[in-house]
């Protein structure tokens, strides 16, 4: 069933009273747009993700995707949703207008993206690749490359696909061991088998570019020696263009995104397009990792706010229980719900507002004109992307749980459309890098590689709004929690960065770290939206509550994660691994 509504009101607030995005619009390369612009992205995006998305969510779970004769069969109603996709020029929102783009910014795009997620997620992995592909070839490909392929990614002529993962070799990825031998001319000749590939196959477009991860002859070994190459399905090169060598093999079976076909895909000498230098091929892929990271961040967001949406709207009118001798009452009013439905919103406002926070950073890395402004919000903008994607995801499962129990045995069944929420979004902790492994990057690489000048950053902004917001009654709730959570962070940080502390300690300590960073994250957008919610709106008055509740009953999760840091991997540790598993 259709019910999707876009939270238009909440990302006005976001964009323009706590992110600014008008500043933005002061940088000369978005100069050419302004706030009436943006006000019309968020408005048509809406009513795409409403109108045209929304109704091919349910629809594209029942039919799923199938493998027919070694091809890919999506649900039908996809082929509408993308023909109006390509016509509208949504795929090319933050992308260069030299290619086809609309060069605004990401931000704006990230709105876009939290939208169109919440109304289709399993259709959305699709546009998802060709930006994130686009950006990729634009910072690391040849002109050649980029004449060919970006433009035909932005018009939705071409789509792409990311291939990492062999069956050998998930996360652990030095250790692939698909083959790219060069034939002379510059191109190779590419073969192996690579699995997880989100739309490896379609019916869409001719043409798939397959971003894929290999190894040359003499490569070195583990991730070190790994080469990036863009694989066409077909060879252009030639008159007709004909097939390059790429099958599908099989398609998974999985629990949600089922209208989106997860592939098994093996590649036959097939020709090949180096893309970055040799031997650095993980590097240039992080590009396109990163933008997928946001978007997976953003999915995340977009599951949690759709499901809170829909509770609220149901706990307003089912109603049961109360006085036996008076009408049932809305289930609203019972306590246990309100609980339930105020954590919903707590985690979905906050972390909506801590990931387009991350997309504006991204912008002014990207944008600013002063190098010295580039480089620290591009500093910021690497230490917020593992929090999100990892607490984003979290997120998403906590709160469409939390959304199929105010429904009761209703969430459980299809009908309602929660039960899909549950589904979907659950893949979101594991893909684009576990959020063990995101944990694991925050505090290895991002804190102590990095001497703690990323979470130094991370602080400073954060003191900096709290002695701006001091005294600040409708925020003083949030403002005294968030003092306490961010002292927690500090003491935590200082023991991770002891330099005799055992690396499994700091390993066992990776995850309740970035939820203690994300925690304190959310508190920090909080302390903002209470401080500029000063008004007599509804929305003023939930954002002030909800800020409050953030701050009594979310912000003290901070005191078990500081206890679980310091624990280290002593208890962890304490039983051999053949006890451990005696059943």
């Amino acid at each position: 069933m259709s019910h999707y509504r876009a939270p238009l009101a909440d990302l006005h607030f976001l964009l323009e009273d706590i992110l600014q995005i008008e500043e933005l619009f002061t940088l000369p390369d978005f100069a050419h747009a302004d706030t009436e612009v943006a006000h019309a992205v968020l408005r048509e995006g809406a009513r795409f993700a409403e109108q045209t998305l929304a109704p091919a969510n349910a629809i594209s779970d029942l039919e799923g995707a199938r493998l027919k004769d070694s091809r890919i069969l999506l649900p039908e109603i996809f082929e509408q949703v993308w023909d109006t996709l390509r016509r509208d020029g949504w795929l090319g929102i933050d992308l260069p207008t030299q290619y086809g783009g609309q060069a605004l910014p990401r931000l704006l795009q990230a709105a876009f993206a939290e939208m169109t997620n919440g109304a289709c997620m399993s259709f959305c992995m699709l546009p998802l690749m060709s930006r994130a592909a686009a950006r990729l070839l634009l910072k690391h490909a040849t002109a050649d490359l980029i004449d060919e392929f970006v433009p035909a990614l932005v018009s939705g002529e071409t789509t792409a696909t990311i291939c990492i993962s062999e069956p050998q070799a998930g996360s652990d990825v030095g250790r692939i061991q698909t083959r790219a031998i060069p034939v002379g001319d510059g191109s190779f000749r590419l073969t192996g088998g690579k699995i997880w590939i989100s739309y490896g196959d379609h019916g869409l477009t001719k043409q798939i570019a397959h971003m894929v991860l290999a190894r040359t002859p003499e490569a070195a070994p583990g991730t070190r020696g790994t080469s990036l190459f863009l694989v066409p399905k077909r060879c252009t090169n030639e008159s007709p263009s004909r097939p390059n060598g790429v099958r599908v093999q099989s398609i998974e079976h999985k629990m949600g995104l089922k209208g989106s076909p997860t592939c098994v895909l093996e590649f036959d000498h097939a020709l090949a397009w180096p893309v970055g230098p040799e031997g650095r091929g993980l590097i240039s892929l992080f590009t396109m990792v990163n933008t997928m990271r946001l978007e997976v961040a953003l999915q995340g967001v977009a599951i949690a706010g759709a499901a809170t949406a829909q509770a609220l709207r149901y706990a307003t009118e089912r109603c049961q229980g109360g006085p036996s001798d008076a009408a049932p009452i809305a289930i609203i009013r019972h306590p246990d719900v309100r609980r339930m439905l105020l954590t919903m919103r707590a985690r979905t406002e906050g972390l909506r507002a801590l990931t387009l926070e991350a997309a504006r950073q991204l912008d002014l890395s990207e944008h600013h004109p002063d190098p010295e402004q580039r480089r620290t919000a591009g500093t910021l903008a690497d230490w917020l992307l593992p929090i999100c994607k990892a607490c984003a995801t979290e997120a998403g499962s906590e709160v469409s749980n939390l959304c199929m129990q105010v429904h009761g045995g209703y969430g459980y069944v299809r009908e309602t459309g929660v039960e899909q929420y549950v589904r979907d979004v659950r893949v979101g902790a594991i893909y684009e890098g576990t959020n063990g492994i995101q944990a694991l990057d925050l505090v290895s690489r991002k804190l102590i590689r990095d001497g703690g000048q990323r979470l130094q950053l991370f602080i400073e902004r954060i003191r900096s709004d709290l002695s701006r917001t001091v005294g600040c009654q409708d925020a003083a709730s949030i403002h005294r929690a968030l003092t306490t959570g961010l002292e927690g962070l500090e003491r935590c940080a200082h023991y991770l960065l002891r330099p005799s502390l055992e690396p499994r300690d700091s390993a066992a300590a990776a995850t309740p770290f970035l939820k203690l960073a994300g925690l304190v994250g959310c508190g920090w957008m909080w302390l903002r939206m209470a401080a500029a919610a000063n008004g007599d709106s509804v929305l003023h008055q939930n954002k002030r509550n909800t800020a409050a509740f953030f701050a009594q009953h979310l912000m003290p999760e901070s005191d078990w994660l500081e206890r679980q840091i310091f624990a280290g991997a002593k208890n962890l540790d304490a039983v051999p691994d053949d006890v451990f598993c005696e059943t």
